[in-house]
């Protein structure tokens, strides 16, 4: 294996996954820079400022870096790749989780984190146990075409997979519905968020989304890391 090859990394750390079906499991974030797409809208990616950043680190040095935390990875906790736009690197991603899982000897339970407008690879598809997809709305700013491929997002559906999707009000639901609908998404699969970068505004908007969520039959979820520490990120 080329120990040359790696990921271009934002920030790496170890805490609980704060969002959707597997919110209060310890885990591994991987956070890789970049994205395709830019949200400019009522709603700014809350991460911007950290994966807008960022280093490239070749395979070896990042299984040194995750050697303290293998202990976590092989009694239960995930491994979480987040961005940006993890798929981005996705060729990247295979090569280094097959190396972790020689180096290791097991493969721990992963999670990828996505806006679902570009298609898993097949060998992707084959490592990861989670595809947590969230989709932007026109409250982001960007051109319909870009944020919201169809074909794409049935390919996720496909998959073990969740719809995690930040809604402001009963307007960005009845546009997520939609796309729910034309996607074929079950409600099981489906987790409303509220927007929020502060625990004064989680607190606000989290009332006006789970009563949509309780009308709606479909899974509320919050933001644990806001509730917790009141960050976005790196904790």
């Amino acid at each position: 294996m080329d120990k040359k090859r790696g990921l271009k990394i934002s920030e790496q750390f170890y805490s609980i996954q704060g969002e959707g079906r597997t919110m209060g499991v310890p885990a591994v974030f991987v956070r890789l820079q970049a994205c395709n797409i830019l949200c400019k809208g009522e709603w700014v990616c809350d991460t911007i400022e950290v994966w807008k950043k960022g280093k490239y680190t070749p395979v070896i040095d990042w299984i040194v870096e995750m050697n303290k935390y293998a202990h976590h990875l092989r009694n239960g906790a995930h491994l979480i790749f987040t961005g940006g736009e993890p798929l981005l690197q996705q060729e990247s991603i295979v090569y280094v989780v097959k190396y972790f899982k020689r180096v290791f000897g097991f493969k721990p339970f992963i999670e990828i984190e996505t806006n679902g407008t570009i298609i898993p690879s097949k060998e992707l598809i084959e490592l990861v146990d989670l595809f947590n997809c969230s989709f932007k709305l026109e409250n982001s700013g960007v051109k319909f075409g870009r944020r919201i491929i169809i074909e794409t997002l049935k390919k996720i559906n496909r998959q073990n997979s969740i719809f995690k999707i930040v809604v402001g009000g009963n307007k960005d639901y009845l546009e997520a519905k939609k796309i729910f609908d034309e996607v074929g998404i079950k409600k099981k699969n489906i987790y409303l968020m509220p927007p929020a970068d502060d625990i004064k505004e989680l607190e606000k908007m989290s009332e006006i989304v789970a009563d949509i969520c309780i009308k709606e039959s479909v899974n509320f979820s919050s933001r644990l890391q806001i509730v917790l520490w009141n960050k976005t990120t790196g904790v």
